[in-house]
Order: structure tokens, then sequence, then C-alpha cells
């Protein structure tokens, strides 16, 4: 395959300093490691999590940027400026975000019953509260660090002396930081193979091949992958040619193998060895959803499936980890019993699409109550699907508003055996659930329809009735929303200004109906998306600047706005529904206004 850089770091960053990355800056490309030392003893495998850097974008620069790019609407979008300044805001901010890494965790605990020796360094959340300013980008952002630094990294590698080291990269917004990583282990010693996976180098395995001095990218679920590798690198059982679902480097050019089946049963991947990970760092008084209900014990993030069918083309789940697949009954049962066991007192649930089949998640509630574990949705469920239980709402009025009707199969099914919308939430209120996110995304049907998203989740009325019971149960709900779509299936779909503002009114509204908290995020085509390839060429290609979901990454292909126009719409819509002391919350923690979650 052919070399190609799509997405590329900021040009002020610092230059990459390993012999092996000069050489790629030179156009030099060589072959990757084929072989570890790792000789008659179980390799060390050190897998990191990089540093994450957030914008801070001045206002200044927010306001000479629509001033220049068009009359329509300034004076509101002036306005609106001018009003951010009288509460003291100067610059619009990217909040920051992590979590217990569960992909690392998984392969971890896959190598480690391999028989690997294997270490988990986080070095987000082991610094996560030494925030620095970075860089200023090319376009006058600055750029701030938050994490451990690449010399207190260097330390930690240099310490553990690993044999690989494998790097995750699942958001393209953070890929620089993942580029200075693999570089530095490079400067520490050319000899060690680098490893990376995640959403980023599965859609991009060429960008991290060729512009980053990393051997090894490991394509899609990785649990198997991973391992096959690491006997190849250390065991030599294999020639890599023969390892599937990787990419490396040879003779010039990228190699892809051939691909590895999703997996089939995930109950094998789906209790990881918690003792990869210190817990504690996790288990503040505040999680990433909001503050925790009990003051005691620790916090644990889990899935009770993985993958969607809905197949958004926006979406890089099906691409990346399939459709959909439920982790056993007596599997979860045996997770809960231990990681009860390991003192964890509350529950982060990041399933893909848990109302897949809401019967079988009225059987995950009934072991979550049974252990007694107070539990939040994070990974966002399905507002059609709880639309799809709500009596009044058709079966012929449901399996018109999407394109492909098995998206439906599991749910109407279970409808036609009596259970609504009220009956599940009301199980999952009984089952601990305190917190949930409710993927909302658009009040427009066009955006959700060339997205081959439900349209059902534009339906005012049928949504409100959905946050009512939400309400009703006391479950807190944040409902993300999703502005400045641009498609391009059935032609080029821009949204239009006016109907983005129909998104930030459809925000308020469900505020005013029961919602808790209402969370944009700008439209973000991502690589390994099916739309990708055709929206790269509108895409701002510097991944500090985009791909965050908080700022723009595109301005409209027909010229309607900036990606700055975007990031005041968000903000606005920030302000429109949670008010101004939630807004100014989130500038003073620089994460959730958790208080208000």
């Amino acid at each position: 395959m052919k070399l190609t850089v799509a997405l590329r770091p900021d040009r002020n960053r610092d230059d990459l300093g390993s012999h092996i990355s000069r050489r790629l800056k030179e156009g030099i490309f060589e072959d990757s490691l084929s072989s570890s030392r790792v000789r008659d003893r179980a390799g060390r495998v050190l897998l990191i999590v990089p540093y994450y850097t957030r914008i801070k974008r001045p206002l200044d620069l927010v306001k000479e940027s629509v001033q220049t790019w068009g009359k329509e609407c300034l004076e509101e979008d002036l306005g609106f400026i001018n009003s951010l300044n009288e509460i003291g805001v100067s610059s619009l901010n990217e909040m920051k975000r992590a979590g217990v890494p569960m992909g690392l965790l998984r392969v971890g605990t896959a190598a480690k019953k391999a028989g690997y020796e294997v270490k988990i360094l986080d070095a987000v959340f082991e610094g996560w509260n030494d925030e620095q300013r970075y860089f200023e980008s090319e376009s006058g952002s600055s750029i701030f660090l938050y994490g451990l630094t690449k010399n207190k990294i260097a330390e930690k590698i240099r310490e553990y002396c690993p044999d690989v080291v494998g790097i995750s990269i699942d958001y393209s917004h953070q890929w620089g930081n993942a580029r200075e990583v693999a570089d530095l282990i490079k400067r520490i010693d050319e000899k060690i193979p680098v490893v990376v996976g995640g959403t980023h180098a599965t859609g991009l395995p060429g960008d991290v091949l060729f512009d980053s001095p990393s051997d090894y990218v490991v394509l899609r679920q990785a649990d198997k992958t991973f391992v096959d590798l690491l006997d190849a690198l250390t065991k030599r059982t294999k020639p890599l040619e023969e390892v599937k679902g990787i990419a490396f480097r040879k003779e010039g050019k990228l190699v892809r193998t051939s691909p590895r089946a999703f997996l089939s049963d995930i109950d094998e991947i789906s209790i990881p060895d918690l003792s990869l990970v210190n817990l504690n760092l996790y288990s503040g008084p505040f999680h990433s959803a909001g503050k925790r209900v009990v003051s005691y014990g620790k916090l644990m993030y889990g899935f009770t499936s993985v993958g969607c069918d809905v197949r958004c083309t926006f979406c890089t789940i099906p691409p990346v980890q399939g459709g959909y697949k439920a982790v056993g009954c007596a599997t979860l049962e045996d997770y809960l019993k231990y990681v009860i066991s390991e003192g964890v007192s509350e529950f982060i649930v990041e399933d893909d699409h848990l109302f897949s089949d809401p019967e079988r998640a009225l059987e995950v509630f009934a072991l979550l109550r049974k252990y007694n574990l107070p539990w939040v949705e994070e990974g966002g469920i399905g507002l059609f699907s709880l639309i799809a239980l709500l009596p009044e709402v058709s079966e012929e009025y449901i399996l018109k508003s999407v394109n492909n009707p098995l998206v439906f199969e599991k749910a109407l099914n279970a409808k036609r055996r009596g259970l609504s919308a009220e009956e599940l939430i009301r199980a999952m209120s009984e089952s601990g659930c305190y917190s949930a996110y409710l993927a909302v995304e658009s009040a427009n049907e066009q955006a959700l329809d060339t997205s081959h998203k439900p349209l059902l989740n534009s339906q005012v009325d049928y949504t409100k009735k959905v946050v009512n019971l939400l309400d009703k149960y006391k479950i807190k709900t944040t409902a993300g929303l999703m502005l400045g779509f641009v498609n391009p299936d059935r032609g080029l779909y821009v949204e239009s200004r006016r109907n983005i503002e129909r998104t930030i009114e459809y925000g308020r509204v469900l505020k005013e109906a029961g919602i808790t908290y209402v969370n944009p995020f700008i439209f973000t085509p991502l690589p390994g998306a099916p739309h990708f390839r055709s929206l790269e060429k509108y895409v701002i290609p510097n991944t500090d600047e985009s791909f965050s979901h908080e700022f723009g990454s595109i301005d409209a292909p027909n010229g309607e706005w900036n990606r700055d126009h975007l990031n005041l719409l968000r903000t606005k819509a920030l302000i429109k529904s949670n008010g101004v002391a939630a807004y100014k919350r989130i500038l003073e923690t620089g994460t959730w206004p958790v208080e208000t979650v």
C-alpha cells in the first residue's frame, strides 16, 4: 500500500528527536523491528496511556475569525462574544476527560494470561492535577498538557525496562501526544518494539507508521492480536506476515496482514485483571459523569456488551468492535462478584448500545440489583430504543423511521411481549442506576437520516415523555446533542445554521422537561468511520486544533459557517440549556459541571 498521511499534529509542537523519526522526516522508511531482545524469560510489556492536551482558544481570535468569514449572523455572534466577556470569559476551553483505560486493561489481561509480565502506565490520571501550558498552536490557541510529562514518563520507562511497549490512541485529538511518546521510547532505546492500538490507529495506520517511529499497529479488537504479535516478536512463533490483524512498515510500504475476525464470544475478555490498575486513582468523589453517590470504596468501569448494529455513518464502533455482542449472564455475575471482592462499591457501565436488546438489559439490571452496586450508564443509551417502547408509538411508525429495520428487531420483539419504556426505566432505576447519558443528537430529521440514524430522536413530544420517565424514576440524565452535521450520503448535506439553532432549542426544551445536563458536541468525522474518506477533504487536518468534539473540525463546504461559528454555537448551547453558573463551573474545574449532575 502507498504512503498516505492524512492528519498531522500542530506544526508548533517540538520536532521528534529519535534517529528513526528524523529518517522518516527525510523520507527514509526503515522496516519495523521484527523481534524483541527477550531471551529465556517472560517478556516485560509496558502499556501506556500518554498525557493528554486540551485547547483554550482566545475569544479575540474567535471574534476575528467570524468577522472575516461573512456577514450573516455576524451581529448576533458579536453580541454573544460581548456577553461572554461581560461574565468574565476570555476563551473557549476544552474540558478534561479520562477514565479507567479499558482497552489496555483488556489486552494487558490477555498478555498476562499468556505469561507476560505486564504493567499499565496511565500518564493522564497519574498526573491528572499537573496541568501546564504546552505550546501555542499555529492558529493562536493555547494548548495545555495534563498528565505526566515526557521526563516523568521516561523515568518510568527506564525503571521498568520493557521488552515491548504498547501505546493506546483512541482519540485522534490526542495523536500528537501518542506520537511524542512513541518517539520518546525510541530515544531511550531504538530496539524496543513499539505497538500502537486504538480507534485512531485502526482508522489511520499509515499515519501511525509513517509519521511516528512506531513499529506496529494492531487493528480493531486487539485482545487476541496483541498476544499473537507478542509471541511473534519475543518467541519467534511465526513470521510477522502471518499475524492476523496488524500493519507495519516493510520496504518503504505499509503492509496490512489478513484481517482478524471480530470475537464471536466476548466472555473470555469480559473479566479484566484488576491488579494491573490502581483503582484508587479513579475513585475520588467525582467521576466523568458527575458526583458519586457513595463516599467509600472503589469505582470501576466495565461493559456488559460490546459493539453496535445501528451503523451510523459518523461512528467508529462497528468498524472497530463489530456488531452487538453480550456478555453471558454467568460471566457477568462472576465479574460483579470479583469487582466487589476487590473493594468496588460503584460501577460505570460503558456499553456501546445497552438497549440493543431491552430484555437482555433487564437481566443485567437484575444482576446489578442483586449485588447492590450503584451504577452510572455512560456509554450512551439510544433514545430511539426507548421511544420505540412507548405504547403509543406504532410499529409501522418505528420501522419507517430508519433505513435498516433490523435496528429495532429486538426492541419490537420485546414490545410485542409487553415490555414498555416505563417498565425498562423503572427496572433500571431499581437496579441502582442514578445517572445516564441519553444520546439525543439532533432535532433535524435530515441530519439524522443522512447519518443512517433513526428519525425517532427528533420527535420532541416522544422525547419529552422519555425524559419525564427518567426524571420520574430519579435517574439524573445528560442529553447529548450533536451540532454541525456534514454528511456525504445522497449528495452533500450541510446542516444549516438555522437547523443547528433548532437543536440548541431542543436541548433547552429537554432541560425544562427534566434533563439534568445538556451536553452539546460538534459533529466530527472520525478516522475509521464509514464517511471519513468522503469528508477528509473538508477536515482541518490539525489533530491538536480539531477532533475534540468540543471544537469544530470542518468549515462548512457551502460557506455558511466555519469552525469558530460552531465553537460559539456549542458554547451558546451550553449556556442556553444549563445556565451561566454551570458554564462558569466548567471553566473553573476544567471538567463537566459535576455538582449539577
